[in-house]
């Protein structure tokens, strides 16, 4: 293969974005890692054979921090980082380089551009306390993307756990002060990300849905 075909070939596979099964497989493992995040958590927090209801949503419960929080909120937490775990054991292998978990995006204030944020950078600036240099940033649960490339979004996914479950999921709008508030996750994931496919929502029980 001449160099410039081996050059050629090398980019087309960068840009490579997934092919509609290859969503549909996706998909799958995400809503797969839904029902076992929400199953093992359950199972663990709230004790075997035990469901949410709505009575345990609303119970106050003391976080690590010490912050008082609802059971609601606490089960979701802890159900959204076992999914994203799910996820990763389940793509990782397969599909390393075209998927980001937790990405975080920030609009440059001089260009307009996107930016994607190193995750170490913004390790660094959360332990020092730099919380104003990621005001107005966005961090979707999973985003599939060209191969290396996270700026090139395809789709965009955010887990929802709704409490109780059988609750239909919905895009949160932004809280008052926020950057974005009143305006809803969903929409600013679309504007600034700009993806082939609607933002999608995953659930335990209602799977994939707009």
């Amino acid at each position: 293969m001449s160099r410039a075909a081996a050059r050629a070939a090398e980019a087309a596979a960068v840009m490579r974005l997934w092919e509609a099964a290859e969503v549909a497989r996706v998909e799958h493992v995400l809503v797969e890692c839904a029902k076992r995040a929400n199953f093992e958590v359950n199972e663990r927090m709230l004790g075997p054979g035990k469901r949410t209801s709505p009575e345990v949503c609303r119970e106050k419960v003391v976080d690590s921090n010490g912050r008082e929080i609802t059971r609601a909120m606490q089960l979701g937490e802890a159900k959204h980082a076992a999914a994203l775990e799910c996820v990763q054991r389940e793509l990782g292998v397969t599909d390393a380089g075209r998927f980001s978990l937790e990405p975080r995006y920030l609009r440059d204030a001089k260009t307009g551009r996107m930016r994607w944020l190193d995750p170490q950078e913004v390790a660094q600036w959360l332990r020092d306390g730099l919380f104003q240099l990621l005001a107005g940033s966005i961090a979707p649960d999973v985003v599939l993307h060209a191969l290396g490339n996270p700026l090139n979004v395809q789709a965009v996914y955010d887990f929802k756990f709704p409490c109780p479950v059988s609750n239909f999921p919905r895009w949160e709008p932004y809280p008052e002060g926020h950057p974005f508030a009143p305006r809803q996750q969903g929409q600013i994931y679309q504007e600034l990300l700009k993806s082939e496919r609607t933002p999608q929502l995953v659930s335990p029980n209602f799977g994939v849905t707009p």
